[in-house]
C-alpha cells in the first residue's frame, strides 16, 4: 500500500525535456498566482506552499490535530500516528 515504505533515498527524479520557454512561463505565473505570499517574504525566497510537496491533516473543526507536510513523494506520515492524533 502506498506510503508503507519508507524511503531510503529521494527519488532520482529527471527535469522535464519537453518544456519550452512558454512552457515555463505559464508555470512560474501559475505558481505566483497560486501560492500564498506572505507579507515579510524577501526576493529570492520561496513561500512555503511553493516548497511542500503534499501532506497529511488531520483536523477537527477549527483545531489541527495532525500535520505532516511531505518531503519528496511517498514521504508519509505512520498511520498510527495520525490516527492517534485523530483520537481513533
Amino acid at each position: 500500500m502506498l506510503g508503507e515504505k519508507k524511503l531510503e533515498k529521494p527519488p532520482d527524479f529527471k527535469p522535464p525535456k519537453a518544456m519550452g520557454m512558454g512552457k515555463w512561463l505559464t508555470y512560474l505565473r501559475n505558481v505566483g498566482s497560486l501560492s500564498p505570499v506572505p507579507k515579510d517574504l524577501k526576493f529570492g525566497e520561496f513561500p512555503d506552499g511553493v516548497r511542500v510537496l503534499g501532506g497529511t491533516y488531520a483536523i477537527d473543526g477549527d483545531e489541527v490535530l495532525f500535520s505532516h507536510m511531505d518531503e519528496v513523494p511517498g514521504a508519509t506520515p505512520e498511520i498510527a500516528a495520525v490516527l492517534k492524533a485523530a483520537g481513533a
